[in-house]
């Protein structure tokens, strides 16, 4: 079955060891979209990539950070809804078709985004359990009851501590959303800055509370690179900030770092 409503764009930097993995498994959903990709970084690489694939390739030729690949990205798609598809991540084959079946529910057309639960994936890397990630689990327990919610209250509430929603797991709904741009000011917290823009918009955030996509951390990837260095806090008390007064944001930045030092690490 093919979709015609639906577009995964790739942002593909550079050359990534596990970016035909994600196409394969973009290829393999059983709705099928179209598929494109998009590069500030044009190399043989990416083009083989698409010839073997036979994907259409579009040159990003003002592209310096993530946030600009990710605009160009944006502003490439034709159709009503959109995933950013991360070039090291792994889309499970019922995606697409579960993102559409709830967005395409009359009582959610006015959804603005449309995200999924994740499995994580890392390598050798340690899985770090601490409180920010029970934290963040706890931030989306508003969709028990309900898997959408449209008060633009409960929508920021449950940015307002962290950031639970997974980017590459996002189905936008474009038309809803209209002309959008992620901030330049990030490189970590890129996608957290926009769901709070997103969240003071009229419309719906869905959640569907199922694992349908697969997260990769590595050595090479941007969420490990920020991890490793203080740029990751440095947005995050930025974003507080703009939430909360100065004082409690410096608290919560404090119990932040503080529960990363106690970190306790187990195989993914």
């Amino acid at each position: 079955m093919t979709c015609s409503d639906h577009t995964f764009i790739i942002p593909a930097y550079k050359g990534s060891d596990f970016i035909e993995e994600c196409i394969i498994s973009l290829k393999q959903q059983t709705l099928n979209s179209k598929i494109i990709i998009t590069t500030s970084t044009p190399s043989s690489f990416v083009f083989d990539i698409s010839r073997k694939y036979n994907i259409e390739i579009y040159i990003n030729k003002n592209g310096n950070n993530i946030a600009n690949d990710w605009n160009f990205a944006y502003k490439m798609c034709q159709t009503k809804y959109l995933t950013l598809a991360h070039q090291d991540d792994i889309y499970l084959p019922e995606y697409t078709e579960q993102c559409l079946n709830y967005a395409e529910i009359p009582a959610n057309s006015d959804s603005l985004m449309i995200f999924t639960d994740y499995k994580e994936i890392a390598g050798d890397h340690k899985k770090k359990v601490s409180l920010i990630i029970f934290v963040k689990k706890a931030l989306l327990s508003v969709f028990l009851l309900k898997n959408n919610i449209k008060s633009n209250f409960l929508k920021r509430s449950i940015l307002s501590f962290g950031n639970p929603i997974s980017c590459p797991s996002v189905m936008f709904n474009v038309k809803n959303i209209g002309p959008f741009e992620f901030s330049e000011e990030y490189q970590y917290n890129i996608d957290w800055e926009a769901w709070l823009r997103l969240a003071k918009k009229e419309g719906k955030f869905i959640y569907i509370n199922k694992k349908l996509m697969v997260h990769r951390l590595h050595d090479e990837s941007q969420t490990f690179i920020q991890i490793q260095n203080d740029n990751r806090y440095k947005e995050e008390e930025k974003i507080f900030q703009s939430i909360w007064n100065k004082p409690f944001a410096r608290l919560i930045m404090k119990i932040y770092k503080y529960s990363s030092s106690l970190n306790v690490q187990k195989p993914y």
